[in-house]
Formats: structure tokens, sequence, C-alpha cells
């Protein structure tokens, strides 16, 4: 009897001891939410957390509509699709329908001779590191992105993008003329992710949209998350972005190929995502977060399409970031940890990514 009521008071202590600290980590996680707010550029923010098997989620601040962000908001998460395109590409080479150093060549459908230079082809490894030397966007603009206005630079991307085909990209994609060995230097290719995309698609001779439904938001049960906002009602959930002037943005144009940033999503979906990919035992987790750089850069690696930091002996740090015309988005997570950080917003600026990984930071660091 003694022993039995001994066992109950440890029971009962430890279960103290641990709401305890779940009320400590709530207040603390509240507390970086409202220390973002402080920002002037940052109006609104949803952020959830995951550690030690708990989910803390929060809504802050107030949108452009006056009303505070909840469940059912709708974010652009932009180019945080490419981690989902990256684990579609994980799921194709577990399945061995490819190789992470397959000539892209031999998954497209058209003859392709520019996509190499002194007979070194565009790898898949080249596109999720935006190392193929593919340009930034289709049509190839690059004077659009020297000293640009950033105020009208949404508009000029979505009337050059506004309906663009498939036929058209590859129209551009036999004029690609490569500058250098692929591998060689880092160069931002939305263009890359397309054409994964595309690759994808011939593989399993499916639209990329019914792969990312059946391989990745129908198993997660992500049912509010979708490459395209059809009805008016979800539409009406959309978050309204906005630049750091304050200046209402558009969201991005449609076109046919969104493998790099055509995603919309929750915080309750992207919470679950936030937890698929911190099953390191998942061996389609495995694939795209293996380092593909070979230690080019030291510490810092890259996964498919998500960016790696090596601390010594702290655990590795994988995490992405998605920046719409209006909207910013951050995922950190720690798979030796079993942490995670997700931010959502409804603003876009040049320092806008910083202030979300720094806030990211400080929660994971007090966790830990």
């Amino acid at each position: 009897m003694k022993l039995k009521l001994a066992l109950i008071s440890i029971l009962t202590i430890s279960g103290i001891i641990s709401s305890q600290n779940e009320q400590n980590d709530y207040k603390m996680i509240q507390s970086e939410c409202d220390s973002l707010l402080l920002n002037q550029e940052i109006q609104a923010i949803s952020l959830g957390v995951i550690t030690n098997g708990k989910v803390y989620k929060f809504h802050v601040g107030k949108l452009s509509t006056g009303e505070t962000p909840n469940d059912n908001t709708l974010y652009e998460i932009a180019s945080l699709t490419k981690t989902f395109t990256g684990t579609l590409l994980a799921q194709a080479i577990l399945e061995k329908k490819a190789t992470i150093d397959d000539d892209i060549r031999k998954h497209l459908s058209e003859n392709f001779a520019n996509l190499e230079f002194n007979q070194k082809p565009i790898t898949f490894r080249h596109l999720v590191t935006h190392t193929s030397g593919l340009p930034r966007i289709f049509p190839d603009s690059p004077g659009l992105f020297e000293n640009p206005d950033w105020d009208n630079l949404p508009y000029e991307i979505n009337k050059l993008q506004a309906g663009f085909r498939k036929s058209q990209f590859f129209e551009e994609l036999h004029k690609v003329a490569l500058d250098t060995v692929p591998g060689f230097k880092f160069s931002y290719s939305n263009v890359g992710a397309n054409l994964l995309g595309y690759c994808l698609e011939n593989m399993y001779d499916k639209p990329f949209e019914e792969l990312l439904s059946e391989h990745i938001l129908k198993p997660l049960q992500m049912k509010k998350t979708s490459i395209t906002i059809s009805s008016d009602e979800d539409k009406k959930l959309v978050a309204i972005g906005l630049n750091p002037n304050g200046m209402v943005m558009p969201s991005r144009a449609e076109k046919e190929m969104k493998a790099e940033g055509g995603l919309f999503s929750t915080l309750d979906d992207m919470i679950k995502y936030m937890e698929f990919q911190l099953d390191a035992e998942n061996e389609v987790i495995k694939i795209s977060h293996q380092e593909l750089l070979n230690g080019k850069y030291g510490d810092f690696e890259n996964g498919l399409f998500w960016q790696i930091f090596k601390n010594g002996e702290n655990p590795t740090k994988i995490f992405q970031n998605g920046g719409a015309y209006g909207t910013s988005s951050w995922l950190t997570i720690i798979p030796e940890s079993k942490v995670g950080v997700i931010i959502l917003t409804n603003v876009s600026g040049p320092t806008i990514h910083q202030k979300l990984n720094a806030t990211a930071n400080k929660i994971i660091e007090r966790l830990e």
C-alpha cells in the first residue's frame, strides 16, 4: 500500500512539473510573438511550435481587414512549396524512378543539348541546390531585378508571367545558354524548381497537383492546403499581402507551372507538415534532408530545397523560408531534438525573413 501511494505521489508530482513546464513554454513563446509584433512592418503573425510532443500555436495581431488571423487564414507560402517538390523527388528516388545525380534530360520529352556545359549535364542535385545555372524566372528578364522599384516589381513580374504556359516554358528553356559547369556556383532559380516539377510529372505520368495530393496532402490530412484557390469562399480566407510600406501586394499570377511557389496553406496544416519533416526515421525524409554540397561551404549544407546548418556538437538545424510579394514564412526544424517552429505573416520585405529567423532561433534556444 505504501509503495502504491509513493508511486501515485511521484506521478502526481511529475504531472505538476510537466504542466508547469508547458505553462512556462507557452508564456515564453507568447512573449516572443509579442516581441516580433513590436517591429512596425509586422502587424500579424500565425506561429506554431512543436516540442516534447506538444504543439503550441498562436494567432496574434491584426490583418489588413482588422481581424486577427485564425485557423482558417490562408497564407501564400511561396518558396516553402519547393520543399514539397523536393519531398516528391525524394519519394521518386526511394521508388527508384530517379537518382539525385540523374541527367535531368532523361526525364524530359524533348532534346535539350543546351542543358550541359563542357559535357557536364544539369542533374537533380543541381536543381534542388540552385546550382544549375538556369535563370531566375521565365521569361528570362535579368534586368528586372537590377535596382528594382519594390513597390512595382510584383506587378511587373505578374504582367510577364500571367497565363504563362508549359509550351512557353520549354520555348524559353531551349534558349538557355549555360555559362559555367553546373554545380559550380549558386544562382537562385525558380525555373529549376518548375523544371523538376515537370520531370516528376513525366516519372509518374500524373499532374504535379495530383502528385502533391497523393503523396503529401492526403496522407498528412492537409485538407486546407492547395496549389490553386478557386472558390470565392476560399479567396476571402487568403491573407491580404503587404509590403513594408503598408501597400497591398498581389498574389502571384496564375500560370501552369507552380512547383516553385504555388501553395496556399494554414497554420494547422503547416504544423502537420512540420511534424512530418521532423520524422527522421522516415526514409523519404532521410533522402529529403541528405547533404548535397559535400562540405563545399563548411557547416552550411543543402538538402532537397532545404538549407542545413551543422553547428559542431549541437543538433543540426534544417530550415527554409518562403517569400511572396506580400507574405513571408519561416520554417526551422531540429529533427534530433524533435523541435520545430513555423511562422507565417502577411508582409514581405528585405528584412522580414531575418526577423522571423531570429524569433525562431530564440524560441528554439529557450526550448532546448
